[in-house]
Parts: C-alpha cells; structure tokens; sequence
C-alpha cells in the first residue's frame, strides 16, 4: 500500500483522503435517524490521479435527497483548481409489511396474512406499508406472491354501506345539513360515490359513503 507520505511526495492527492472528504460529507448530511443505512461511494478511479489539495470541499452534485442515488462534487482551488463527480448510493434498510403467503384478490387481510421485514427501502414505492395495522382489515385488489411488499395501492377499505340496508343520507350546501333516511342501492367503501333511494320522496340520488358510513349529497 502507498503511504501518506508517499503521496505528498509525488505531489499528487490521496484518494483514500478525497473518499474519506467524500463520505464525511455523506455522513453529515444524512437525516439524525440514520441506522439501518449503507453507503456506496464509487471512485476515484484507479490510475487518475489529481494534485494535492490544501482543503478539499464537497458539495452535492443536483438533487440533494440524500436517499438513492446521488453525486457529490469534489473541489479543490488551491494550490491547483481541480473537481470530480463521484457517485454514491444510499441504501436503506427498513421495517416493510410483506405478504406471508400468497394472497388472491379480495381477500380480507387478516395479521397472519402479514410478515414484518427488514429490506432496502430506496427502490421501493413510497406508498409500502411499514405497520400491519395500515393493512389488517381491508381488501386486496389483486393477487399477489409471498413476499411481495403490500402497498397502499393494492388496498380498498372494506365496505361500510351494504346495497338494501338504510343509511342516513345528507343534503348539504350553503351552510344547510339537512338529514333524512334512504335505500342503498349499491355496497360503498368510504370516498365511493353510490347511488341511494331517498325514502321520504323516492327519488334515487348519488352520494358519497363517509367512514361513519353515512351518504353525503352536495348541493
């Protein structure tokens, strides 16, 4: 191995001292919470080598999100000006809910449905439960396989209005909440539109199911 010393004396930079510049900088920058992380800095590239550098800044390089991939910016302006690009990954490991077998669609997600693993998180969706509880209860869209990450995406709330029970329908606007009782006609989810037979004058209206699974109509 090269000695410290060795450089200085051929004038050129350590590139152990530009990484280590280069991964203080990473280090510093990363969110307080920062266990469960890895960083992959790449370069400098064998055989180039740059002059040695009094003080060595480092900056990133375009988007600052310090997840993924990004690049950091070497400087130097003296004695001599030089810059490189390296590029770096940071990977992230965290708590993701996974399917613990496989699921077909519609099934109702129960807890032993569900496993809890650790995994990295920068090549996954943003919208990848971390807790069970975001998923026990409600309804698979579509199949999936052991092992997939679930997905808020994947799931619809159960039904709360089920087609011929009777709900409280409300007529609101201009700061007026009239209730009255109707029909379901169809089964809704909350955030569903659905139409509803209003029972007092039997006209068939469209609404939408509230969590307290009442239909809201707008006027």
């Amino acid at each position: 191995m090269t000695s410290i010393a060795a450089w200085a004396q051929d004038n050129v930079e350590n590139p152990e001292t530009i990484r280590s510049a280069a991964l203080n900088f990473i280090r510093a920058h990363l969110p307080a919470r920062s266990a469960g992380m890895h960083i992959h800095l790449e370069g400098p590239a064998p055989g180039v080598h740059f002059p040695a550098c009094a003080k060595l800044e480092v900056s990133y390089f375009g988007y600052s999100n310090p997840y993924g991939n990004q690049t950091v910016q070497v400087l130097c302006q003296a004695p001599s000006t030089w810059q490189l690009y390296l590029p770096v990954q940071i990977q992230v490991d965290q708590a993701v809910v996974i399917a613990a077998r496989p699921l077909t669609a519609g099934s109702i997600i129960e807890a032993g449905d569900l496993a809890v693993v650790r995994r990295n998180t920068s090549g996954l969706s943003s919208s990848t439960i971390r807790s069970p509880q975001a998923a026990i209860g409600k309804i698979l869209r579509f199949g999936t396989l052991a092992g997939q990450p679930i997905t808020t995406s994947m799931l619809n709330a159960p039904d709360v209005v089920h087609a011929g029970e009777q709900v409280t329908l409300y007529a609101q606007g201009d700061g007026i909440r009239i209730a009255t009782i109707a029909d379901a006609i169809e089964n809704g989810r909350p955030g569903q539109s659905i139409m509803v037979r209003n029972l007092q004058s039997g006209r068939v209206v469209r609404g939408t199911v509230t969590p307290q699974g009442h239909v809201v109509v707008n006027f």
